[in-house]
């Protein structure tokens, strides 16, 4: 891989690996092995190895959460604060997020389930200048498998965009991630457009660049985990059918 010699030590922990909740954690040496075997592959750039580590966490019985949780989202988690530091360039980088986003291709296909859907529409997008999407895909994952309907804007989309889009596609949830330093302000702001034109919408954020302000507003729900998305949607759709 370009840029500084990467010490695979660092491999063997990826930061984030506490894993999901209790219940949901991988069991020992085998999701040890899968975690740092998936890091391995994206700090190589070995799209063959990332897939092969995932297709051997399906047959191990890895649910999606697990494998998007304790495996691909540490590992990015690890990918970004190396090229924060300068020990691989940007390049390295988005192939990281591109055999990312091939292998969530993958486990989609892998998971497929005949569930109906629940009535209850899902928007995931990212505001304007932010374009990471890899956690919003995973998110679209988990909830497609639960049942959702989703449609997915992808980066750098408009607040006055997403607004349009959700009135037209009456969306009953807008999913929002932002992971960049200031992030947080254009979340804000894309809230309150979705406000002006879809009401009854409720909101769910993640990402690194959620701010305490955020986390503090009434009617916004924050996953810290990708796989918190279904429960925070089901408890939205929930309220919506009280009311």
């Amino acid at each position: 891989m370009a840029g500084r010699p990467v010490s695979l030590r660092r491999v063997e922990s990826p930061r984030g690996s506490d894993g999901p909740r209790s219940g949901e954690r991988l069991a020992g040496g085998e999701g040890r092995r899968f975690s740092r075997e998936y890091a391995a592959a994206l700090l190589s750039g070995d799209e063959v190895a990332a897939e092969i580590t995932i297709r051997e966490a399906i047959d191990a019985s890895l649910t999606t959460a697990q494998i998007d949780d304790e495996l691909i989202a540490p590992a990015l988690g690890l990918v970004g604060d190396l090229w924060q530091r300068g020990e691989i360039s940007v390049a390295d980088e988005h192939l990281a997020t591109e055999i990312s986003l091939r292998v969530l291709a993958l486990q989609r296909e892998a998971v497929r389930t005949a569930r109906a859907p629940g009535g209850h529409k899902v928007m995931l997008a990212t505001p304007a200048a932010e374009l990471h999407t890899v956690a919003l895909r995973m998110s679209s994952n988990l909830l497609r498998e639960a049942g959702y309907e989703t449609v997915m804007l992808g980066p750098d989309v408009p607040p006055g965009s997403l607004a349009c889009c959700a009135r037209r596609h009456e969306s009953d949830v807008i999913c929002l991630s932002s992971t960049m330093a200031g992030g947080g302000d254009q979340v804000l702001i894309a809230i309150h457009e979705v406000h002006q034109q879809r009401p009854a919408a409720g909101f769910i954020v993640g990402g690194r660049g959620i701010t305490s302000r955020l986390r503090s507003l009434p009617g916004i729900e924050v996953c810290d985990r990708v796989s918190e998305v279904v429960e925070a949607v089901d408890a939205i759709a929930q309220r919506a059918d009280m009311n």
